[in-house]
């Protein structure tokens, strides 16, 4: 399905419409080599799409402004994953910058602002990711959107790995209530998600050292992951060794052998629960 920057770009007529068919067509070659695991050849056509939709906006062709925002932050991928990192910073910076330009597009911004934060933080500059990061959950105007949650998710996860675990915080918790509303439906992905983000958050709050607030989350993704459907048991494993840990941690001591007890009867190999430096030992998937 096309998105609306795509809808819009078709709508070109004239002379630009030819420009306007190659940028989509680029684009879309260098997410199927990304999907591929072609890295090189999707950071080429990603660089080539790039310049294509920068000459649409130079020549006026404003349908091609969030087109170029979203090839930006899709190149700053590329280039992160062959860790081009200098880069990787760079298309993101420019992301934001065209995003700023367009206040109508809230969603837009607070996307390319979570990118850079997580791009600055994996070029290891972490005061300037824990303030792209702030400017990011400071966007008024944010409908719940899967997309974004994730990127939240996974800068809340990077965050902590800086040792931000304050930081992370605000990231995670907003991801949580994303993706809460969007799995209102209770579509199995949706919730998914949400058990995903709920751990997370759970993990994050355990870091950073508020651990009875980091039960509730975690025992409420605990009871996710039993009602979904065709969850594996060593993902429901996991999620209950972590959660017997954290109820270890404040002293919950028959609680937490029920927890390990029903852990081990579903995958013995699952774990101990003694994660590193003191975070959960391995049911926090965090990206």
């Amino acid at each position: 399905m096309a998105t609306g920057w795509m809808r819009r770009l078709r709508q070109v007529t004239g002379d630009r419409a030819g420009l306007a068919q190659r940028a989509l067509e680029t684009v879309g070659r260098a997410e199927r080599a990304s999907a591929a695991g072609d890295r090189e050849a999707a950071r080429q056509l990603g660089e080539t799409a790039v310049t294509e939709l920068r000459s649409l906006v130079a020549s006026g062709v404003r349908e091609a402004g969030s087109g170029l925002v979203r090839a930006l932050l899709n190149q700053s991928e590329y280039l992160r994953l062959l860790s081009r990192h200098a880069e990787a910073v760079a298309a993101a910076d420019e992301a934001v910058s065209l995003a700023w330009a367009d206040p109508g597009r809230p969603r837009a911004l607070a996307l390319a602002l979570a990118t850079l934060a997580a791009r600055l933080l994996a070029a290891d500059r972490p005061a300037d990711g824990s303030e792209a990061a702030r400017q990011a959950l400071a966007i008024g105007g944010v409908q719940p959107d899967a997309e974004l949650a994730q990127v939240l998710v996974t800068l809340a996860a990077m965050l902590a790995e800086a040792g931000e675990h304050e930081a992370a915080l605000a990231p995670s918790e907003r991801a949580a209530g994303m993706w809460r509303v969007l799995a209102a439906g209770n579509d199995r992905e949706s919730r998914f998600r949400l058990g995903q983000a709920l751990a997370g958050h759970a993990g994050r709050l355990y870091a950073a050292g508020h651990w009875a607030d980091a039960i509730e989350f975690s025992a409420e993704a605990v009871a996710i992951r039993r009602g979904l459907a065709g969850e594996s048991p060593e993902t429901l494993a996991l999620g209950l060794t972590d959660h017997a840990m954290m109820l270890r941690r404040v002293g919950r001591e028959q609680e937490a052998r029920a927890a390990a007890a029903e852990a081990a009867s579903l995958a013995p190999v699952a774990g101990t629960g003694d994660g590193p430096a003191g975070e959960p030992g391995g049911a926090v998937d965090c990206c």
